[in-house]
């Protein structure tokens, strides 16, 4: 009986009971005739696959809302008439239908769909077969997100997916990663891709050092802040979908230029309530030790000053005359690090009717760092739910609330915990006979004790984030359906710094301070789109049209304040000094119109055309709006008649090719307008004045991308290959301009007026993808799949106008030029000096290349180039040829953080009821910068630890060790010397072959306060990312707890990791600071990332 008749039986007993006649009577009556009409009975049945019952699989018969789902022993019984077809589904198996006859058992065997064309991914606003795709697109399941321990989502990219590079910018826990799709294509306007949570747009709201007054944009005195990402739970996603060329991505327009990443969550599921717990608990662990000096090589180092005459022997310390007694003192790094501990909970419903569907989570997670001092929490809930009101009306809700909580570190930089882990000396122990922490305060040179440094300083920030949206499908006729929604994101957090009053030995921080800010951000959505989907004969095709406008706006409220009564207290306005208070905000809006078009005739001839205008309020009114359009086809050549012969082991062969334009408007609002800030005039007067000079003609930043692109699969898709080969070319890009200091741009950034923005640059990246994907065996007892994935990118500076200078530089922590981007050259090449051993002695100083502040006839140790110092090559001079001298224009490209390529392969095993996964990841080609390095290897300091290389420094001894100077010596120094290593004529390196300079208080000639190759290093490494094991038990061990499913697993990730660089990582992605990348590949003490040792299980019942 369907929904109307039982309407209308109801409405006859209430009218009927009104007219005094028995109901019973009449539906008595009513069940007669539907028994004469059609006889019902019930079936039963049990689902398998090859490997044994199939649980949850649902069984409908087909055109009715009747359906049940199978039992924990595939089992099933369902009422049904004669001759109604039966409909037998589950996710990864063909559905398989059969009509009711005479019996009343039916055991239905399904087979795995190997046939992933068939299956349906999502596009931007809409979903398509993946058959039907002409652009480069890559999709993730929930076993690839899930085969790692993430904390963020973004974390889940890394060596999984083909044209798509993602670092780790820090080690830290809930931190983020660097995520390029197909290259850098922009420096100034944003480089991530556009993350699309169920139809969505994420705002990231994230926060860096830098918002906090706690570092710049290279992580110089910064804090290693979590991700945005990380308020997304990764159980709760189903699918993600990465846009990869501009006919993917120009549906999305001034959005899509860096690629785009579709997000789609669980939902509910047709049957009975399913509920799910998934539990983890971790073990994290940096087990790496940078090789540094212990106490008896210390003291050996020391005492190679009092012997070079750096320090006087009268002054020298008489606790390091004999080295062979000491030990290897205090190890600061096992201090700092820790084993730390995680642990992570998710509940999950799901269910629902042919009406009402729903899923339902919550989640914790807790996550110490291996840094001590350092702390994450997350707590999410999410509600999905989907209404079929009527047959042409669907409502759904998506709303997600999370709150996280972190305890954030000074990790990074030359004042961060990880420096001072390495140059405090280790004679120096962590507490005082009276157990309060100690510090270093020798020959004016200060040194905060590293586990002080790590504790004392309160730097905490506390997050909320509720996203989602309502959306309404409205069918009005038959293929046409009206998508309305209204989406949100709004966000609000709470940051705050403490600097305490703290005694550390002879050190004191007398002050101390405290910073609060609170900010607010608030996104809404709306669009409207309407798609008909049409059949005629061969000809499919789809036509939609839309509208969407959004508009974001932000404030934040900073208070600062010092000198407060005690420690205890945190509040700003209560210190002794008046408050300092900030505030701003900021608003951005878009409306955008747009449509697709998309043509398959007979699953051989696809075409799909794209086209968008926008307008952004970051631009003047005669620049607002802009226009892109795409086009891509493809042609399945397996599906012609003439490659029937090949049916047998060719399954797909398509090829494709695309062409698209997408825009880059990610620079924040007022850039092309002007805004003002007060200052002080006089002590009580209040003036403003402007901030920045503006620039009307500012433009959109656009992309254009050509993609050729060949799909095979083999022997049923047991085998599948893509090959993707594209070039990206931004133009105008967005960035601002150089001016010279005269124009009030440079100096203090009080007074100073920010540079116009402007279109100045241009930028290409070329490529190629291939991932084979295989499941060379697959029976009852054993399985075996594997995928393998590589990518190479060419990247380069096409174009530079607008500036002062024909490159874009990064400055490094001492303010020394690190990187460079010069045109016809990649991005972001690291700059600097080529060595060439040390000079040997005083002749081969002479007969050398010299830097320019070489002065003959007044040498000394101190003030000059001495034996023993780096040399540099003569790579060219004011004419470009070599000039004997050393200065500038001997600068040259010295290394090239950018992979020549990545790579990622992963292979899984199933043995009955056993799983293992292996997944290695790498890079190939790219250099880092230890910059690190240069704090642990200066040897200008008697004070500082150093890195065990240093041993190998170039040792200075007489030439002539009988040489009298006891009356004096006049050499080549204006100056009489008294002693050998004061002669230059008379100084030689013992060991000439060495590439580390000599000892040098002071470092008069600069080996190590400039950037030189010899901080350059290889930065390839192969990682074994990952590794699990996982065990289900046996369903006839849990059926009687009423329990469907119950795996239990252990998991290694980043077990090992082989590479040539020093450093503790070789994945070194931007500062956590850097939005532009010119950090990329620079190692400033960057926070490790840890081996995770885990436990967990996954239950269903």
């Amino acid at each position: 009986m369907n929904s109307k008749s039982r309407e209308k039986l109801l409405a006859g007993i209430a009218a009927l009971s009104l007219l005094g006649i028995s109901p019973q009577q009449t539906f008595a009556a009513q069940i007669t005739t539907n028994q004469a009409v059609q006889q019902t009975k019930k079936i039963t049945g049990t689902v398998t696959d090859a490997m044994g019952p199939i649980i949850g699989a649902t069984v409908k018969v087909k055109g009715t809302s009747n359906a049940t789902v199978t039992d924990m022993d595939g089992n099933y019984s369902i009422n049904v008439s004669a001759g109604q077809t039966i409909e037998i589904s589950y996710v990864g198996y063909v559905t398989k239908t059969f009509k009711v006859g005479g019996q009343n058992k039916y055991d239905i065997t399904l087979a795995e769909d190997n046939n992933s064309l068939d299956e349906v991914v999502v596009v931007g606003y809409g979903t398509m077969k993946k058959s039907d795709i002409s652009g480069a697109s890559v999709s993730m399941g929930e076993d690839k997100i899930k085969g790692s321990i993430i904390t963020n989502l973004d974390q889940s990219f890394q060596g999984r997916v083909a044209g798509v590079t993602s670092v780790a910018t820090s080690g830290a826990p809930g931190s983020s990663t660097s995520i390029r799709v197909r290259g850098q294509a922009t420096i100034n306007a944003g480089a991530e891709p556009l993350y699309v949570i169920d139809g969505v747009i994420f705002q990231g709201g994230g926060s860096s050092g830098s918002n906090l007054g706690l570092g710049d944009a290279l992580g110089n005195g910064s804090v290693s802040t979590v991700s945005p990402m990380s308020t997304i739970n990764p159980a709760d996603i189903v699918s993600m979908e990465i846009l990869k060329d501009a006919s993917a991505t120009a549906i999305y327009g001034a959005q899509g230029a860096n690629g785009v990443v579709l997000i789609t969550t669980k939902r509910g599921k047709t049957g009975e309530a399913k509920f799910t717990y998934d539990g983890m608990v971790a073990w994290q662990h940096q087990g790496k030790r940078i090789d540094i000096l212990n106490l008896r090589e210390f003291s050996e180092y020391y005492n190679d000053f009092v012997t070079n005459g750096w320090i006087r022997q009268d002054q020298a310390r008489t606790d390091f005359s004999d080295p062979s007694i000491l030990g290897r003192g205090t190890n600061w790094q096992d201090a700092v690090f820790r084993t730390a501990f995680q642990h992570q909970h998710q509940v999950a419903a799901q269910g629902g009717t042919d009406k009402v569907k729903y899923y339902v989570s919550g989640g914790m997670m807790d996550q110490d760092g291996t840094i001590i001092g350092s702390n994450f929490k997350r707590m999410n809930v999410r509600t999905n739910l989907d209404a079929q009101l009527k047959s042409w009306l669907k409502l759904g809700l998506n709303a997600t609330y999370t709150h996280t909580k972190e305890r954030l570190l000074h990790a990074d930089g030359i004042e961060g915990v990880i420096t001072y882990a390495l140059t405090t000396p280790p004679d120096i122990s962590i507490y005082d006979v009276d157990g309060n922490y100690t510090s270093v305060v020798r020959n004016g040179w200060t040194s905060p004790n590293p586990i002080a440094l790590a504790l004392s300083k309160d730097i905490g920030m506390k997050r909320n984030k509720l996203t989602g949206n309502i959306f309404a499908d409205i069918t009005p006729i038959k293929n046409l359906v009206w998508h309305a929604e209204l989406g949100y994101d709004l966000s609000w957090s709470d940051a705050e710094v403490f600097t305490p009053t703290i005694k550390l030995g002879n050190w004191t921080q007398d002050t101390n301070s405290s910073s609060w800010q609170k900010n607010n951000s608030k996104y809404w959505q709306l669009k409207n789109y309407l798609t008909y989907n049409g059949k005629i004969g061969k000809h499919s095709f789809t036509a939609m049209v839309g509208q969407e406008a959004w508009k974001s706006d932000w404030d934040y409220t900073n208070q600062s304040g010092t000198k407060l009564p005690n420690n205890s207290i945190h509040l700003p306005s209560l210190g002794s000094n008046t408050p300092s208070i900030k505030s701003g905000f900021g608003v951005t809006t878009m409306s955008s119109f747009f449509t697709r078009e998309t043509y398959n005739y007979d699953d051989r001839y696809l075409a799909t055309y794209t086209f968008r205008r926008d307008g952004s309020s970051n631009f003047g009114p005669k620049n607002r709006w802009a226009s892109f359009h795409s086009f891509a086809a493809s042609w399945r050549f397996s599906n012609e008649k003439f490659m029937q012969f090949a049916n047998k082991w060719l399954s797909n062969g398509k090829i494709r090719i695309g062409w698209g334009q997408t825009g880059n408007a990610n620079i924040g609002p007022y850039k092309w307008g002007t805004t003002v800030t007060k200052f002080l005039v006089g002590q009580t007067s209040v003036a403003y004045r402007p901030t920045n000079i503006p620039n009307t003609s500012i433009k959109w930043e656009t992309q254009e991308q050509t993609n050729i692109g060949l799909d095979l699969g083999f022997f049923n898709d047991k085998l599948n290959i893509t090959l993707d080969w594209y070039n990206k070319k931004s133009n105008d890009m967005l960035m601002p301009l150089q001016l010279p200091s005269y124009m009030g741009t440079q100096g203090n950034p009080a007074s100073r007026l920010n540079a116009p923005w402007g279109n100045f640059g241009k930028i290409e990246n070329k490529g190629l993808e291939l991932t084979i994907n295989a499941h060379p065996i697959s029976t009852k007892n054993f399985s075996w799949d594997s995928e393998f994935n590589i990518s190479w990118n060419k990247n380069k500076l096409v174009g530079l106008s607008g500036t002062t200078n024909a490159n874009i530089i990064g400055y490094g922590q001492w303010n020394d030029v690190v990187c460079v981007s010069n045109i016809g050259k990649p991005l972001y090449q690291f700059w600097g000096y080529v060595t060439d051993g040390v000079y040997k002695d005083y002749e081969d100083i002479k007969n050398s290349p010299k830097p320019a502040t070489y002065k003959e006839g007044a040498l000394s140790k101190g003030t000059t180039v001495w034996p023993g110092d780096l040399k540099f090559k003569d790579i060219s001079g004011p004419d470009g040829k070599p000039d004997g001298v050393i200065d500038d224009h001997d600068k040259t490209y010295i290394g090239n953080p950018q992979p020549k390529y990545t790579f990622g392969w992963t292979n899984t095993f199933r043995y009955k009821d056993f799983d293992l996964t292996l997944f290695v990841s790498g890079s190939v080609g790219n250099k880092v910068m230890n910059y690190l390095n240069i704090s642990m290897s200066r040897m200008n300091n008697a004070w500082v630890n150093q890195s065990a290389s240093v041993k190998n420094h170039a040792q200075l001894a007489p030439i002539d060790p009988n040489k009298d100077y006891s009356m004096g010596y006049k050499g080549n120094n204006v100056n009489l010397v008294y002693n050998w290593y004061d002669d230059v004529d008379n100084v030689r390196v013992v060991n000439p072959l060495t590439n580390i300079p000599r000892l040098a208080i002071g470092d008069p000639a600069g080996n190590s306060t400039v950037i030189s190759d010899r901080y350059v290093e290889d930065g390839s490494y192969l990682r074994m990312k990952n590794i699990t094991l996982g065990y289900t038990l046996p369903k006839k061990y849990v059926r009687f707890l009423h329990i469907e499913s119950l795996r239990v697993y252990a998991n290694i990730q980043n077990l090992f990791t082989i590479t040539g660089y020093k450093g503790y990582d070789p994945e070194v992605g931007a500062s956590t600071s850097d939005a532009n990348g010119y950090s990329f590949g620079v190692d400033n003490g960057r926070y490790p990332s840890p081996t995770v040792y885990s436990f967990g299980l996954n239950l269903a019942f």
